[in-house]
């Protein structure tokens, strides 16, 4: 099981953690496959010379404090990471509070101080890109170098390439913001998902024979989640721990001049009262666009080409 720290007591005489590590650090927004790799890497190794593994990140995101306006919008929210964390095998898992003291803080001091004197570290792996501390000054030659001073010792991993490219977080965001939810779960090594809370909308999908569930997708504490691109999709829903398929829509509805943006759902084959419940939505695949139709008449038919194209899609995925 998992133990999670949200914050380090630097004033305490014991350290957070007494045990010596294999430890990893870094913000692993999305814990995509070369995330994954990394901490199946400390995991495994942990368990090969009788250590705890542990990771070190951050909350909030780094460039929320940097440069707010960069600062992009997430993959996964504090609450979603736990819940992949909880999955990989890690022992302990920190998350330290990312403020200004935290983005001055030298990186010398900070493996110094908080890895090495709070966290027990004895050994590091860490990513080909790797950089940290103010002015991103820390890298892997900071660590070699700190490694043999204070007696850890220091692994790089490689990139876990795909297409010829490495897996980032920023290459899922481009293929989020473009409808490509297929390679987000390819990097991913699972389906993007959005959490969110079922509320009432205008009643419209269940007087066109598609009852439908407005989404209020969760902004919990300025963690700002990615919502993809414009569009209807095939998606699975997880409501009460049973799944269920369905047709996600993401945008305005201009056949009835409505321009704002809504995330609306309709859950295929179900005809229950779910409004104030938190479900869990995983994209499969994108359908189409948004369109604006001539008539309602005309919506409906698309509609029913949709859900059909939609049950194709997700096939014997569901087992209830």
């Amino acid at each position: 099981m998992t133990t999670y720290f949200s914050a380090f007591p630097r004033n305490q005489e014991s350290p957070v953690i007494t045990e010596s590590t294999v430890m990893t650090m870094g913000t692993f927004d999305g814990i995509h496959l070369g995330h994954r790799k990394v901490l199946s890497t400390v995991a495994s190794r942990a368990k090969t010379v009788g250590k705890k593994s542990a990771l070190v990140t951050f909350r909030p995101h780094p460039l929320t404090i940097l440069s707010p306006k960069r600062a992009p919008l997430l993959l996964t929210t504090h609450q979603e990471k736990m819940d992949v964390l909880d999955r990989c095998g890690i022992d302990y898992v920190a998350f330290l509070p990312f403020d200004d003291k935290m983005a001055n803080c030298d990186p010398a001091d900070f493996v110094r101080d908080v890895l090495v004197a709070e966290f027990g570290l004895s050994e590091l792996v860490v990513g080909y890109d790797h950089r940290f501390g103010k002015g991103r000054l820390g890298d892997a030659n900071l660590l070699q170098s700190l490694g043999n001073e204070l007696e850890f010792s220091l692994r790089v991993m490689s990139p876990i390439q795909k297409d010829a490219r490495p897996i980032s977080s920023s290459r899922i965001r481009k293929a989020l913001l473009s409808g490509d939810v297929k390679l987000a779960r390819d990097d991913l090594g699972r389906a993007y998902s959005l959490l969110g809370e079922v509320i009432k909308g205008k009643g419209r999908g269940r007087s066109l024979g598609f009852p439908t569930a407005n989404i209020r997708a969760y902004d919990v504490h300025n963690e700002k989640k990615l919502i993809p691109c414009e569009g209807v999709y095939a998606v699975i829903v997880e409501v009460d721990s049973i799944s269920y398929m369905g047709a996600l829509h993401i945008g305005p509805k201009p056949t009835f001049d409505e321009m704002d943006k809504v995330v609306e759902l309709h859950l295929l084959d179900f005809d229950r009262n779910i409004y104030g419940k938190q479900i869990k939505i995983e994209f499969i695949e994108y359908v189409r666009a948004v369109s604006s139709f001539e008539s309602v008449q005309d919506l409906i038919v698309q509609m029913d080409r949709d859900v059909e194209k939609i049950r194709k899609i997700l096939g014997g995925s569901i087992s209830k």
